[in-house]
């Protein structure tokens, strides 16, 4: 009988520390329109979808921030991922933010004064009681608006953030880690690339479509976490799909002209 008791209370413990985790992610989805300057006008987002969606159903991430996609690919992405899992799993928009059911939505919207060419919405959440934030941003690729889009978000957040949750911070800088929107969110926000105890990541985050032609190693997509939150792994998922040419032979192509970035990370 104490054997039971013991093992009924290790259980718990283990159930309430693991439950804290979390796998959140970023992916920049690239619009029907975007998708025809790059590449060789052969990356359709009509073939897209339906890789994209298989990836993601796969890696089952708890919250998953998408930039560059019309509300109908969302939408569309969303459908196919919940296509074949359990109820448990199906997942939800809260505005361009994508969450299964192991996470409860209390609120969400978008930031207001955003400048111009760039957008953060944001979502309160909980996962087993425990409360976050997420905001979930696109800057211009313009560098000055970049920087005033990096400071506009760290005020909306302690506009928002009255309760000092843990907050996750995902998306599109528009430019890449050597500019001052990168350092702007960096100086209060841990990079989760930089803190992760693992890392995955051998690339830059950007393809263009073609990742022979614009191999690099800059980051322009990013997963920022609050100095409380334990940042367990972060890798880039390069899942590819191939498609068979006029000559016969195979080309590998890409989901997005930019690659997915994901974190594993504990609340506090």
């Amino acid at each position: 009988m104490r054997k039971s008791i013991a093992f009924i209370i290790i259980s718990l413990m283990t159930v309430c520390v693991t439950a804290q985790n979390l796998y959140i992610g970023s992916f920049y989805v690239t619009t029907n329109t975007e998708e025809k300057l790059y590449g060789d006008g052969k990356d359709k987002w009509t073939e897209r979808q339906v890789h994209i969606s298989n990836l993601f159903r796969y890696e089952q991430p708890d919250v998953l921030g998408l930039q560059g996609a019309t509300t109908t690919q969302q939408s569309a992405i969303r459908s196919k991922i919940n296509s074949g899992l359990t109820s448990v799993l199906t997942y939800k928009l809260a505005q361009n933010i994508l969450y299964n059911k192991t996470v409860e939505l209390d609120t969400c919207n978008m930031v207001e004064n955003m400048p111009e060419g760039s957008t953060c919405s944001w979502a309160k959440m909980r996962k087993d009681g425990k409360a976050f934030y997420v905001f979930n941003f696109c800057f211009s690729t313009e560098n000055s608006i970049a920087t005033s889009s990096a400071s506009r978000v760290r005020t909306a957040i302690d506009e928002i953030n009255t309760e000092g949750l843990p907050v996750l911070i995902v998306g599109d800088l528009g430019v890449n880690e050597t500019k001052s929107a990168y350092n702007s969110l960096k100086a209060k926000y841990n990079d989760c690339f930089t803190t992760a105890a693992v890392v995955s990541a051998e690339y830059g985050t950007k393809n263009n479509f073609d990742l022979a032609a614009n191999h690099g190693t800059e980051r322009y997509d990013f997963i920022f976490a609050s100095k409380t939150i334990t940042v367990k792994a972060y890798g880039q998922l390069q899942s590819a799909y191939f498609t068979q040419e006029s000559d016969g032979t195979y080309k590998r192509r890409q989901l997005s002209t930019h690659f997915p970035v994901m974190a594993k990370v504990k609340l506090p």
